[in-house]
């Protein structure tokens, strides 16, 4: 087995994990070991936690550290785990939060490139407070992830290209949707550890054929085995690539009403995870009959097509 350092520059998929919660809205501790052996048992070995979709924005620091300190002792080698440590504070806090992250195993720590400065923050700004960081943070791998809340803050190719060769920048989360801007990216990161993954799955195999390395979303996390065989057979682009590509994105789209209740809900409804849908985040909400039927739908119609993946 590749260790998880490997796994780290050659996985193509790293799903955003949900974090199951009880009806109390405590996290659900038995729940994470079990979405952590399903992610890896459809064949996952690259888990994204402390996300956006795990709730991050609604944990407490103590919640964040303890998420990844489970995610890691539950993947136990089978996966690379990466996960969030900036939360917007200072530049010191930051730095102690993400050596938090590191010291329970996550194999490389997240910058939220929004919480580098405020929404009106010049360059300069950003970038002051991003390489203090860097310098203050030894030798911890990082990544980016251009989480879209509060507000979206894209990093410039310059930026990207600087933290490129420094070496210590493994990950990337792009939700750019601009074809040229994530050009530009793969550009100012060739030839380095730096890997690029598409966080908007419309584009995804067009993005791996450009250069980026795969996919980090939540269409992993509704149907691992079908982003596992699209990340892998990219290059083909065949119309078998562009129907799986076309499928999630509608399934994804499907998906994002009251979401992650809805994600949660509908694996718990089709018997992959013995999980609840409550969640914290506001406007996540179980759904009705109305709203969930065509999620039921949409899963026995990816299943009646029985694509014969090969």
């Amino acid at each position: 087995m590749p260790s998880t350092q490997e796994m780290l520059l050659t996985n193509q998929v790293w799903p955003v994990m949900l974090t199951p919660m009880n009806a109390d809205r405590t996290i659900d501790w038995r729940g994470v070991d079990e979405i952590t052996d399903w992610y890896i048992e459809h064949g996952i070995t690259g888990l994204f936690t402390n996300s956006r979709s795990s709730e991050v924005e609604f944990l407490s620091a103590d919640e964040r550290v303890r998420l990844a300190e489970r995610v890691v002792a539950r993947a136990d080698g089978r996966a690379a785990v990466v996960a969030t440590g900036t939360y917007g504070g200072s530049a010191e806090e930051e730095i102690d939060s993400i050596k938090r992250i590191a010291d329970v195993g996550a194999d490389a720590v997240i910058i939220l490139t929004n919480h580098l400065g405020n929404q009106a923050a010049s360059e300069a700004t950003w970038t002051g407070k991003l390489e203090s960081i860097v310098d203050g943070t030894g030798d911890i791998k990082l990544g980016f992830y251009e989480c879209p809340t509060p507000w979206k803050r894209l990093i410039p190719a310059n930026v990207f290209r600087w933290a490129a060769e420094t070496g210590r920048f493994v990950f990337h989360k792009d939700l750019t949707f601009d074809p040229q801007d994530m050009q530009d990216k793969i550009d100012a990161a060739r030839g380095t550890d730096l890997r690029i993954y598409n966080g908007e799955i419309t584009s995804t195999y067009q993005s791996i054929i450009a250069g980026a390395h795969g996919h980090s979303g939540y269409a992993s996390s509704l149907n691992p085995d079908l982003m596992v065989w699209l990340c892998a057979n990219a290059h083909r682009d065949d119309e078998q690539v562009r129907t799986v590509q076309r499928i999630m994105s509608i399934f994804e789209r499907m998906i994002n009403l009251a979401y992650p209740s809805s994600a949660k809900q509908l694996l718990a409804a089709t018997g992959q995870l013995d999980i609840t849908a409550t969640s914290r985040m506001p406007g996540a909400y179980p759904l009705g009959a109305h709203d969930f039927d065509s999620l039921t739908d949409m899963v026995e119609l990816i299943e009646s097509l029985k694509l014969d993946l090969r």
